[in-house]
C-alpha cells in the first residue's frame, strides 16, 4: 500500500476534498494530466498536504477510486441471486456517481502502467472479484448450480453487462437508465442465472 502515516492527525474532510479533486482531474485529463500539483490546486490545498498522506500519485488515485460511493454492499446471508442483484446495482451506481467516470477511465489506462495496474488490481479489483466468485462456488457446493458451472463466466456476464450498459448509453438517456437501473440489473442477473440452471433456495411455509 502506498499511503503514508507520517505527520499530524488527518482531517477526514480535507482527505475527502482531495479525493474528489483527484477523481475529477483523472476523470477529465487521464493519467497524463494527473499529478500532485493539479490535484492540490483543484482541492485548494498545498502539495505538502498530499505528500503527507500519499507516497505517490498511484497511491492517491487508487485511494480516491476506493472512495467512489456507494460502498460495496454487504452480501452475507443472501442467496446468490439476491447477492448478485445487490452487488450489480451497487456497481452500476458507482459508475454513475460523481467520480465514477474516473473508475471507467482507469479500466482503460491502467494496462499502460504496470505498477498502476498491479496496484489497481490488488486494492480494487481482486478482492471484489474473489468475493463474487466465492458466492458462485458456495451455490455450486449447495447444489444450487451444476457442478460444472463457471464462476468466472457467471460473474463476467453480470458485471460485464453492467459496465457495457454504462459505456454505450448516451448522456441524454442517462436519466432513464438511472430510473430503470433496478429493472435492468434484475433482467441481467435472472437471464444469467437461468442460463446457468440456477435453483433458488426453497422458502419454508410461514418463513
Amino acid at each position: 500500500m502506498t499511503r503514508t502515516t507520517r505527520g499530524r492527525p488527518r482531517n477526514p474532510a480535507v482527505e475527502q476534498r482531495i479525493a474528489a479533486a483527484a477523481l475529477t482531474i483523472y476523470g477529465d485529463h487521464g493519467w497524463a494530466g494527473f499529478n500532485f500539483e493539479s490535484v492540490a490546486r483543484a482541492a485548494d490545498v498545498s502539495r505538502d498536504s498530499l505528500y503527507r498522506r500519499w507516497n505517490d500519485r498511484r497511491g492517491l488515485l487508487v485511494d480516491a477510486i476506493g472512495r467512489v460511493p456507494p460502498a460495496p454492499a454487504p452480501l452475507e446471508g443472501l442467496s446468490l441471486r439476491d447477492a448478485l442483484l445487490r452487488a450489480a446495482l451497487s456497481s452500476l451506481e458507482r459508475y454513475l456517481a460523481p467520480g465514477g467516470h474516473a473508475l471507467i477511465r482507469l479500466y482503460v489506462e491502467a494496462p499502460q502502467d504496470p505498477e498502476l495496474l498491479d496496484l489497481f488490481h490488488r486494492e480494487v479489483i481482486t478482492p471484489a472479484v474473489l468475493a463474487a466468485r466465492q458466492l458462485v462456488r458456495d451455490a455450486i457446493a449447495a447444489g444450487r448450480l451444476p457442478a460444472d458451472a463457471s464462476p468466472t463466466a457467471i460473474i463476467d456476464s453480470v458485471f460485464g453487462a453492467v459496465l457495457l450498459h454504462v459505456l454505450v448509453t448516451p448522456m441524454e438517456l442517462r436519466p432513464r437508465m438511472i430510473e430503470q437501473a433496478q429493472s435492468y440489473v434484475t433482467d441481467v442477473v435472472d437471464m444469467t442465472l437461468r442460463g446457468a440452471y440456477y435453483r433458488e433456495p426453497e422458502v419454508s411455509p410461514g418463513a
